[in-house]
C-alpha cells in the first residue's frame, strides 16, 4: 500500500524542474516561502499533517508548495491528499504511510477540517507533526481551539497564517512559532 492507495494524485509531481509549475511572478525564492520552508525544518519528521482551521481553507495548496520548496532544495517529499479519507480507512492508510516512511519517504498529509472530516484527528496524531493552517478573516478563534483541542497542543508544530484562496501565489504569509504559555494560542 502506497500514500496513493486511498487518495488523489496531486496536480503535479516532484521529479523535475520542467514538470513544475512556475509562480505567477516566476520565482521560487520569495522570503515568506523560504522563511516556511525553514521553519519546516525545525524538526526532524518523516509525516507532517497540514490541518486547516476550518472549512474554507486549502491545505492542499500549502502542501504542494512545501513539496515544490522541498525540490528546490534538493529533496523529495510526497503530498498525500487524505482531504477525502474516511474514517474507517485511516489505520490502514496509516499503516501503509508508515511503511513509506521507513523506506526514507516524507510525507505530507494535505487535511480537512476536524469538524469537516473526523479523520483528520487520527491523522495528525499519528504524524510525527502538524501544522495549522488558519486564513485571516475566515479562521475564528473557537474553531483554532477547537482544532487544538481535539488534536492535542504537544502534536502542532506551529501555525501557518494562509490567505484564503487556492492561488499558489498566494498560501504562506507566515509560521509562527508553538508558544509555550497557557493560553490557547497555535
Amino acid at each position: 500500500m502506497s500514500t496513493s492507495d486511498y487518495s488523489t494524485k496531486p496536480n503535479w509531481t516532484v521529479t523535475s524542474d520542467e514538470e513544475m509549475p512556475m509562480s505567477v511572478d516566476g520565482s521560487w525564492d520569495r522570503t515568506d516561502w523560504q522563511r516556511m520552508w525553514l521553519r519546516t525544518q525545525v524538526r526532524d519528521w518523516r509525516t507532517l499533517a497540514l490541518v486547516p482551521g476550518d472549512d474554507q481553507t486549502s491545505t492542499y495548496d500549502v502542501a504542494n508548495l512545501i513539496a515544490r520548496l522541498a525540490f528546490e532544495h534538493g529533496e523529495s517529499i510526497q503530498v498525500a491528499d487524505t482531504r477525502e479519507l474516511r474514517l474507517k480507512y485511516v489505520a490502514a492508510y496509516l499503516e501503509g504511510t508508515r511503511w513509506d516512511a521507513t523506506q526514507g519517504d516524507r510525507i505530507i498529509f494535505a487535511t480537512r477540517s476536524a469538524s469537516s472530516n473526523l479523520a483528520t484527528v487520527p491523522i495528525a496524531r499519528a504524524a510525527d507533526c502538524a501544522i495549522l493552517c488558519v486564513s485571516l478573516g475566515t479562521t475564528s478563534l473557537d474553531e483554532v481551539r477547537g482544532t487544538i483541542e481535539q488534536i492535542g497542543r504537544k502534536h502542532f508544530l506551529g501555525s501557518f497564517l494562509v490567505r484564503p484562496s487556492t492561488e499558489l501565489d498566494l498560501p504562506v504569509r507566515a509560521l509562527l512559532p508553538r508558544r509555550s504559555t497557557s493560553r490557547a494560542r497555535p
